[in-house]
Protein backbone atom coordinates (compact mmCIF):
# COMPACT_ATOMS: atom_id res chain seq x y z
CA UNK A 1 0.00 0.00 0.00
CA UNK A 2 2.95 2.03 0.77
CA UNK A 3 4.69 1.49 -2.53
CA UNK A 4 1.44 2.28 -4.55
CA UNK A 5 0.54 5.56 -2.12
CA UNK A 6 4.21 6.54 -3.25
CA UNK A 7 3.99 5.60 -7.10
CA UNK A 8 0.74 7.43 -6.94
CA UNK A 9 2.45 10.96 -5.22
CA UNK A 10 5.48 10.38 -7.65
CA UNK A 11 2.99 10.54 -10.73
CA UNK A 12 0.86 13.35 -9.29
CA UNK A 13 4.36 15.21 -8.87
CA UNK A 14 5.37 14.39 -12.41
CA UNK A 15 2.26 15.80 -13.54
CA UNK A 16 2.45 19.05 -11.81
CA UNK A 17 6.20 19.47 -13.18
CA UNK A 18 4.87 18.71 -16.33
CA UNK A 19 1.56 21.01 -16.41
CA UNK A 20 4.01 23.85 -14.78
CA UNK A 21 6.24 23.64 -17.38
CA UNK A 22 3.62 23.94 -19.82
CA UNK A 23 1.93 26.54 -18.57
CA UNK A 24 5.17 28.30 -18.21
CA UNK A 25 6.01 27.91 -21.94
CA UNK A 26 2.76 29.15 -23.19
CA UNK A 27 3.11 32.28 -20.69
CA UNK A 28 6.73 32.93 -21.47
CA UNK A 29 6.66 36.20 -23.63
CA UNK A 30 8.31 36.34 -27.11
CA UNK A 31 10.23 39.57 -27.93
CA UNK A 32 10.49 40.66 -31.58
CA UNK A 33 13.05 43.02 -32.11
CA UNK A 34 12.38 45.16 -35.73
CA UNK A 35 14.86 48.18 -37.02
CA UNK A 36 13.38 50.60 -39.35
CA UNK A 37 15.47 53.46 -41.26
CA UNK A 38 12.64 56.45 -41.46
CA UNK A 39 11.36 58.14 -38.41
CA UNK A 40 7.75 58.07 -39.71
CA UNK A 41 8.04 54.19 -40.84
CA UNK A 42 9.55 53.80 -36.72
CA UNK A 43 6.84 56.02 -34.95
CA UNK A 44 4.20 54.10 -37.54
CA UNK A 45 5.68 50.44 -36.26
CA UNK A 46 5.53 51.40 -32.80
CA UNK A 47 1.81 52.40 -33.33
CA UNK A 48 0.84 49.20 -35.29
CA UNK A 49 3.38 46.95 -32.68
CA UNK A 50 0.99 48.92 -30.08
CA UNK A 51 -2.26 47.26 -31.41
CA UNK A 52 -1.00 43.90 -32.11
CA UNK A 53 0.84 43.55 -28.08
CA UNK A 54 -3.28 44.12 -27.41
CA UNK A 55 -4.17 41.09 -29.09
CA UNK A 56 -0.97 38.86 -28.64
CA UNK A 57 -0.02 40.05 -24.74
CA UNK A 58 2.67 37.40 -24.43
CA UNK A 59 4.60 38.73 -27.61
CA UNK A 60 6.66 42.05 -27.10
CA UNK A 61 7.92 44.31 -29.86
CA UNK A 62 10.60 46.43 -30.04
CA UNK A 63 10.99 49.11 -32.80
CA UNK A 64 14.39 50.86 -33.22
CA UNK A 65 15.29 53.28 -35.91
CA UNK A 66 18.87 54.11 -37.47
CA UNK A 67 19.71 56.52 -40.06
CA UNK A 68 19.49 55.20 -43.39
CA UNK A 69 23.46 54.64 -44.05
CA UNK A 70 23.93 53.44 -40.39
CA UNK A 71 21.37 50.31 -41.00
CA UNK A 72 22.78 49.46 -43.92
CA UNK A 73 26.32 49.43 -42.19
CA UNK A 74 24.26 47.76 -39.17
CA UNK A 75 22.56 44.83 -40.89
CA UNK A 76 26.05 44.49 -43.19
CA UNK A 77 27.77 43.60 -39.61
CA UNK A 78 25.02 41.96 -37.65
CA UNK A 79 23.21 39.72 -40.21
CA UNK A 80 26.24 37.73 -41.34
CA UNK A 81 26.89 37.09 -37.73
CA UNK A 82 23.54 35.83 -36.44
CA UNK A 83 22.67 39.11 -34.59
CA UNK A 84 20.39 41.23 -36.59
CA UNK A 85 16.76 41.80 -35.49
CA UNK A 86 14.09 39.32 -36.15
CA UNK A 87 12.12 41.85 -38.81
CA UNK A 88 14.30 44.79 -40.72
CA UNK A 89 13.18 47.09 -43.39
CA UNK A 90 15.39 48.33 -46.23
CA UNK A 91 14.60 48.80 -50.06
CA UNK A 92 14.92 45.31 -51.46
CA UNK A 93 17.39 45.86 -53.65
CA UNK A 94 19.69 46.28 -50.47
CA UNK A 95 17.66 43.34 -49.22
CA UNK A 96 18.60 40.72 -51.96
CA UNK A 97 22.49 40.21 -51.88
CA UNK A 98 22.08 38.71 -48.32
CA UNK A 99 19.09 36.61 -49.55
CA UNK A 100 21.91 35.39 -51.71
CA UNK A 101 23.73 34.68 -49.03
CA UNK A 102 21.59 32.59 -47.17
CA UNK A 103 20.85 35.47 -44.59
CA UNK A 104 17.54 36.01 -44.61
CA UNK A 105 14.31 33.63 -44.63
CA UNK A 106 12.58 33.32 -47.45
CA UNK A 107 8.39 33.34 -46.98
CA UNK A 108 6.46 30.06 -45.89
CA UNK A 109 4.04 28.86 -47.99
CA UNK A 110 1.33 29.87 -46.51
CA UNK A 111 2.53 33.33 -46.01
CA UNK A 112 3.32 33.13 -49.72
CA UNK A 113 -0.20 32.12 -50.75
CA UNK A 114 -1.17 35.11 -48.44
CA UNK A 115 1.08 37.68 -50.22
CA UNK A 116 -0.01 36.42 -53.66
CA UNK A 117 -3.70 36.96 -53.02
CA UNK A 118 -2.99 40.76 -51.70
CA UNK A 119 -0.19 41.90 -53.58
CA UNK A 120 -0.21 43.10 -57.05
CA UNK A 121 1.26 40.52 -59.65
CA UNK A 122 3.99 43.17 -60.49
CA UNK A 123 4.84 43.67 -56.44
CA UNK A 124 5.40 39.95 -55.43
CA UNK A 125 7.46 39.45 -58.96
CA UNK A 126 10.11 42.10 -58.08
CA UNK A 127 10.63 40.13 -54.95
CA UNK A 128 10.91 36.82 -56.51
CA UNK A 129 14.02 35.33 -57.10
CA UNK A 130 15.29 32.96 -59.70
CA UNK A 131 14.85 29.84 -57.25
CA UNK A 132 10.92 30.95 -57.08
CA UNK A 133 10.92 31.89 -53.48
CA UNK A 134 9.73 35.52 -52.30
CA UNK A 135 12.66 36.56 -50.15
CA UNK A 136 11.39 39.35 -48.58
CA UNK A 137 7.27 41.38 -47.68
CA UNK A 138 6.87 43.77 -50.75
CA UNK A 139 5.37 46.28 -47.85
CA UNK A 140 5.97 49.76 -49.24
CA UNK A 141 5.95 51.02 -52.89
CA UNK A 142 8.13 53.85 -52.92
CA UNK A 143 6.67 55.40 -56.05
CA UNK A 144 8.01 58.41 -57.35
CA UNK A 145 5.76 61.94 -59.01
CA UNK A 146 5.94 65.14 -58.78
CA UNK A 147 4.95 67.42 -56.11
CA UNK A 148 4.15 71.31 -57.06
CA UNK A 149 3.32 74.66 -55.38
CA UNK A 150 0.37 75.83 -56.60
CA UNK A 151 0.45 79.45 -55.56
CA UNK A 152 4.03 79.32 -57.15
CA UNK A 153 1.93 78.29 -60.29
CA UNK A 154 -0.52 80.61 -59.93
CA UNK A 155 1.68 83.54 -59.60
CA UNK A 156 3.56 82.88 -62.65
CA UNK A 157 0.57 82.37 -64.56
CA UNK A 158 0.98 78.83 -65.51
CA UNK A 159 -2.24 77.32 -65.59
CA UNK A 160 -1.70 73.26 -65.65
CA UNK A 161 0.84 70.72 -65.21
CA UNK A 162 3.50 69.89 -67.42
CA UNK A 163 2.93 66.75 -69.86
CA UNK A 164 6.31 66.77 -71.09
CA UNK A 165 10.16 67.24 -69.66
CA UNK A 166 10.16 69.80 -72.07
CA UNK A 167 7.58 71.71 -70.88
CA UNK A 168 8.43 71.08 -67.06
CA UNK A 169 11.70 72.73 -67.67
CA UNK A 170 10.07 76.15 -69.65
CA UNK A 171 7.66 76.32 -66.30
CA UNK A 172 10.44 76.19 -63.98
CA UNK A 173 12.40 79.08 -65.83
CA UNK A 174 9.87 80.65 -65.29
CA UNK A 175 8.78 79.78 -61.70
CA UNK A 176 12.67 80.62 -60.41
CA UNK A 177 13.54 84.08 -58.33
CA UNK A 178 16.83 85.49 -57.80
CA UNK A 179 17.92 88.45 -55.92
CA UNK A 180 19.68 91.46 -57.05
CA UNK A 181 22.57 90.06 -57.46
CA UNK A 182 21.16 86.99 -58.58
CA UNK A 183 21.94 84.79 -56.06
CA UNK A 184 18.63 82.07 -56.64
CA UNK A 185 15.99 82.36 -54.15
CA UNK A 186 13.51 80.06 -55.60
CA UNK A 187 14.22 76.55 -57.42
CA UNK A 188 11.32 76.20 -60.42
CA UNK A 189 12.46 72.43 -60.03
CA UNK A 190 14.36 71.05 -57.71
CA UNK A 191 16.41 68.33 -59.39
CA UNK A 192 18.24 66.23 -56.07
CA UNK A 193 21.97 67.23 -56.72
CA UNK A 194 23.69 65.80 -53.92
CA UNK A 195 22.81 63.63 -51.44
CA UNK A 196 24.80 60.67 -51.82
CA UNK A 197 24.36 57.14 -52.16
CA UNK A 198 22.05 55.36 -54.77
CA UNK A 199 19.09 57.83 -53.95
CA UNK A 200 20.85 60.85 -56.44
CA UNK A 201 20.90 58.32 -59.33
CA UNK A 202 17.39 56.54 -58.54
CA UNK A 203 16.18 60.84 -58.73
CA UNK A 204 18.24 61.29 -62.04
CA UNK A 205 17.22 57.65 -63.31
CA UNK A 206 13.12 58.88 -62.80
CA UNK A 207 13.73 62.38 -63.56
CA UNK A 208 15.43 62.38 -67.26
CA UNK A 209 16.93 58.71 -68.20
CA UNK A 210 13.52 57.09 -68.58
CA UNK A 211 11.80 59.96 -70.35
CA UNK A 212 14.69 59.84 -72.64
CA UNK A 213 14.25 55.77 -73.28
CA UNK A 214 17.90 55.22 -71.46
CA UNK A 215 18.21 52.09 -69.05
CA UNK A 216 20.67 51.89 -66.26
CA UNK A 217 21.03 48.01 -67.16
CA UNK A 218 20.47 46.28 -70.15
CA UNK A 219 19.74 42.45 -70.08
CA UNK A 220 21.25 40.00 -72.71
CA UNK A 221 20.33 36.89 -72.23
CA UNK A 222 20.50 36.36 -68.50
CA UNK A 223 23.28 38.41 -67.85
CA UNK A 224 23.60 42.65 -68.15
CA UNK A 225 25.67 45.53 -69.39
CA UNK A 226 25.26 49.28 -68.69
CA UNK A 227 22.57 50.88 -70.98
CA UNK A 228 22.90 54.34 -70.86
CA UNK A 229 26.17 54.95 -72.81
CA UNK A 230 23.54 56.03 -75.90
CA UNK A 231 22.24 58.84 -77.32
CA UNK A 232 19.60 58.88 -75.00
CA UNK A 233 22.26 58.71 -71.89
CA UNK A 234 23.77 61.87 -72.82
CA UNK A 235 20.54 64.03 -73.62
CA UNK A 236 19.57 62.65 -69.94
CA UNK A 237 22.70 64.09 -68.62
CA UNK A 238 23.04 67.46 -71.42
CA UNK A 239 19.21 67.97 -69.16
CA UNK A 240 20.54 68.70 -66.29
CA UNK A 241 23.46 70.05 -67.12
CA UNK A 242 21.82 72.85 -69.25
CA UNK A 243 19.26 73.12 -66.11
CA UNK A 244 21.60 73.93 -63.10
CA UNK A 245 24.44 75.83 -65.46
CA UNK A 246 22.75 77.64 -68.47
CA UNK A 247 18.92 78.09 -67.24
CA UNK A 248 20.22 78.13 -63.56
CA UNK A 249 16.74 76.84 -62.13
CA UNK A 250 18.68 74.97 -59.44
CA UNK A 251 21.82 75.33 -57.83
CA UNK A 252 24.26 72.57 -56.19
CA UNK A 253 24.53 74.80 -53.32
CA UNK A 254 20.48 75.57 -52.79
CA UNK A 255 18.49 74.25 -50.35
CA UNK A 256 16.57 71.12 -51.46
CA UNK A 257 14.17 68.47 -50.73
CA UNK A 258 10.85 67.97 -48.48
CA UNK A 259 12.94 71.20 -46.19
CA UNK A 260 12.67 73.62 -49.14
CA UNK A 261 9.39 72.94 -50.28
CA UNK A 262 8.03 73.20 -47.07
CA UNK A 263 9.73 76.39 -46.97
CA UNK A 264 8.04 77.92 -50.06
CA UNK A 265 11.54 77.89 -51.77
CA UNK A 266 11.24 75.18 -54.28
CA UNK A 267 8.29 75.09 -57.02
CA UNK A 268 8.62 71.59 -57.95
CA UNK A 269 10.58 68.76 -56.78
CA UNK A 270 10.22 64.60 -57.46
CA UNK A 271 9.90 62.57 -54.01
CA UNK A 272 7.48 59.91 -52.49
CA UNK A 273 4.56 59.90 -50.74
CA UNK A 274 5.93 60.67 -47.44
CA UNK A 275 5.98 63.81 -48.23
CA UNK A 276 2.63 64.31 -48.06
CA UNK A 277 2.70 63.22 -44.25
CA UNK A 278 5.68 65.59 -43.76
CA UNK A 279 3.84 68.45 -45.47
CA UNK A 280 0.88 67.96 -43.24
CA UNK A 281 3.31 67.72 -40.09
CA UNK A 282 5.80 70.76 -40.88
CA UNK A 283 4.41 72.51 -43.56
CA UNK A 284 0.30 72.45 -43.15
CA UNK A 285 -0.27 76.10 -45.04
CA UNK A 286 1.68 75.45 -48.30
CA UNK A 287 -1.02 74.66 -51.13
CA UNK A 288 0.27 71.88 -53.22
CA UNK A 289 -0.33 69.18 -55.75
CA UNK A 290 0.94 66.57 -57.04
CA UNK A 291 1.34 64.92 -60.66
CA UNK A 292 2.86 62.14 -62.81
CA UNK A 293 5.99 62.03 -63.79
CA UNK A 294 6.02 63.83 -67.20
CA UNK A 295 6.38 62.18 -70.51
CA UNK A 296 9.58 62.50 -72.74
CA UNK A 297 10.57 61.64 -76.08
CA UNK A 298 11.54 58.21 -75.15
CA UNK A 299 9.18 56.51 -72.79
CA UNK A 300 6.75 57.62 -70.37
CA UNK A 301 7.16 56.06 -66.49
CA UNK A 302 8.46 56.08 -62.93
CA UNK A 303 10.53 54.35 -60.58
CA UNK A 304 8.38 52.43 -57.78
CA UNK A 305 11.60 50.36 -55.87
CA UNK A 306 10.26 48.49 -53.31
CA UNK A 307 10.67 49.02 -49.90
CA UNK A 308 11.08 45.73 -48.17
CA UNK A 309 10.58 43.69 -44.66
CA UNK A 310 12.36 40.61 -44.53
CA UNK A 311 12.61 38.29 -41.66
CA UNK A 312 16.23 37.16 -40.52
CA UNK A 313 17.37 33.33 -40.76
CA UNK A 314 18.86 33.89 -37.59
CA UNK A 315 15.52 34.86 -35.37
CA UNK A 316 14.62 32.26 -33.22
CA UNK A 317 10.88 33.47 -33.82
CA UNK A 318 10.03 33.41 -37.62
CA UNK A 319 6.34 31.98 -37.06
CA UNK A 320 5.54 35.53 -34.64
CA UNK A 321 7.95 37.91 -37.11
CA UNK A 322 5.54 36.53 -40.11
CA UNK A 323 2.10 36.80 -38.42
CA UNK A 324 3.70 40.47 -36.88
CA UNK A 325 4.24 41.21 -40.28
CA UNK A 326 0.96 40.09 -42.23
CA UNK A 327 -0.75 42.10 -39.38
CA UNK A 328 1.49 45.25 -40.36
CA UNK A 329 0.41 44.58 -43.89
CA UNK A 330 -3.90 44.46 -43.26
CA UNK A 331 -6.35 46.63 -44.49
CA UNK A 332 -6.65 48.98 -41.45
CA UNK A 333 -3.05 49.01 -40.95
CA UNK A 334 -2.41 49.81 -44.24
CA UNK A 335 -5.23 52.93 -44.04
CA UNK A 336 -2.91 54.17 -41.28
CA UNK A 337 0.23 53.47 -42.91
CA UNK A 338 -0.43 55.41 -45.84
CA UNK A 339 -2.41 57.99 -43.82
CA UNK A 340 -0.35 58.57 -40.73
CA UNK A 341 2.83 58.38 -42.35
CA UNK A 342 2.72 59.20 -46.36
CA UNK A 343 4.19 55.88 -47.27
CA UNK A 344 2.61 53.80 -49.80
CA UNK A 345 1.31 50.62 -48.74
CA UNK A 346 1.56 47.86 -51.66
CA UNK A 347 -1.73 45.91 -50.96
CA UNK A 348 -4.21 46.02 -52.89
CA UNK A 349 -7.84 46.32 -52.62
CA UNK A 350 -7.69 48.55 -50.14
CA UNK A 351 -10.10 51.23 -49.91
CA UNK A 352 -8.72 54.66 -49.15
CA UNK A 353 -11.79 57.15 -50.09
CA UNK A 354 -12.13 58.50 -47.00
CA UNK A 355 -8.57 59.13 -46.55
CA UNK A 356 -8.28 60.83 -50.02
CA UNK A 357 -10.81 63.98 -48.66
CA UNK A 358 -8.07 64.86 -46.40
CA UNK A 359 -5.35 64.25 -48.12
CA UNK A 360 -6.16 64.07 -52.23
CA UNK A 361 -2.40 64.29 -53.08
CA UNK A 362 -2.16 60.79 -52.05
CA UNK A 363 -4.03 60.12 -54.95
CA UNK A 364 -1.65 60.53 -57.84
CA UNK A 365 0.21 57.68 -55.89
CA UNK A 366 -2.23 55.23 -56.76
CA UNK A 367 -2.98 56.92 -60.22
CA UNK A 368 0.50 55.88 -60.60
CA UNK A 369 -0.07 52.52 -59.87
CA UNK A 370 -2.77 51.62 -62.31
CA UNK A 371 -2.49 54.55 -65.11
CA UNK A 372 -2.42 52.86 -68.72
CA UNK A 373 0.68 53.17 -70.53
CA UNK A 374 2.81 54.89 -67.48
CA UNK A 375 5.31 51.95 -66.74
CA UNK A 376 6.55 51.83 -63.12
CA UNK A 377 10.27 50.49 -63.15
CA UNK A 378 12.12 49.00 -59.85
CA UNK A 379 15.40 47.54 -59.44
CA UNK A 380 16.94 44.14 -60.85
CA UNK A 381 17.49 41.71 -58.70
CA UNK A 382 21.31 41.57 -58.45
CA UNK A 383 23.55 41.50 -56.11
CA UNK A 384 25.83 44.27 -56.97
CA UNK A 385 22.66 46.17 -57.84
CA UNK A 386 23.54 48.66 -54.98
CA UNK A 387 26.85 49.36 -55.68
CA UNK A 388 26.54 50.20 -59.56
CA UNK A 389 23.46 53.06 -58.68
CA UNK A 390 26.10 54.22 -55.57
CA UNK A 391 28.99 54.50 -57.68
CA UNK A 392 27.04 55.76 -60.74
CA UNK A 393 25.98 58.63 -58.23
CA UNK A 394 29.19 59.59 -57.17
CA UNK A 395 29.90 60.45 -60.81
CA UNK A 396 26.53 62.36 -61.98
CA UNK A 397 27.59 64.44 -58.52
CA UNK A 398 30.30 65.24 -59.90
CA UNK A 399 29.42 65.85 -63.48
CA UNK A 400 26.82 68.00 -61.89
CA UNK A 401 29.32 70.85 -60.82
CA UNK A 402 30.53 71.06 -63.98
CA UNK A 403 29.53 74.24 -65.82
CA UNK A 404 32.02 72.94 -68.45
CA UNK A 405 30.01 70.61 -69.73
CA UNK A 406 27.40 73.19 -71.20
CA UNK A 407 27.21 73.04 -74.91
CA UNK A 408 30.30 70.42 -74.31
CA UNK A 409 28.87 67.03 -75.84
CA UNK A 410 32.21 65.63 -76.52
CA UNK A 411 32.59 65.82 -72.42
CA UNK A 412 28.99 64.96 -71.90
CA UNK A 413 29.40 61.55 -73.91
CA UNK A 414 33.05 61.13 -71.77
CA UNK A 415 31.12 61.34 -68.50
CA UNK A 416 28.66 59.00 -69.46
CA UNK A 417 31.27 56.55 -71.37
CA UNK A 418 32.94 56.11 -68.20
CA UNK A 419 30.54 55.63 -65.92
CA UNK A 420 29.16 52.78 -67.83
CA UNK A 421 32.50 51.49 -68.43
CA UNK A 422 32.49 51.39 -64.42
CA UNK A 423 28.94 50.01 -64.44
CA UNK A 424 30.46 47.12 -66.72
CA UNK A 425 33.35 46.74 -64.30
CA UNK A 426 31.50 45.90 -61.27
CA UNK A 427 29.16 43.22 -63.77
CA UNK A 428 32.13 41.37 -64.61
CA UNK A 429 33.49 41.16 -61.16
CA UNK A 430 30.56 39.67 -60.24
CA UNK A 431 30.36 37.19 -63.57
CA UNK A 432 27.31 39.20 -64.68
CA UNK A 433 28.35 41.19 -67.83
CA UNK A 434 27.48 40.42 -71.18
CA UNK A 435 29.60 40.01 -73.77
Amino acid sequence: MRGMKSGAACLILAMGVLLWGATDAVAAPVELNVWTAFPELNEQVIWIAGKYMEKNPNIKIKATLFPQRALEEKVAVALPAGQAADLIELDKMGLYPYYVAGHLAPLPKNVVDWAKKNFPDYSVASVTSDKGEIFTFPWLNSLKVMFYNKDHFKEAGITKTPDTIEEMLEMAKKLTKRDEKGNLTRAGLDLRLSGGGFGTSQKYWTQVMIPYGAKVLEKVGNKWRAGYDTEAGRKALQYYIDAVHKYKVDSIDFKSDAEAFGLGITSMFQRESWVVGYMAKNAPKINYGAFLMPKGPGAWGTVGNTMGLSVAKSSKHKKEAFDFAMFMMNDEMSRATFGDSGWQPFRKGVDYSQLYKTRPQLKTFIDGAQTKDHVVHDYENIPPIFEIHSRMADRLMAAFKRADLVDNPSGIAKVIKETAEETNRILEDQGLLAK
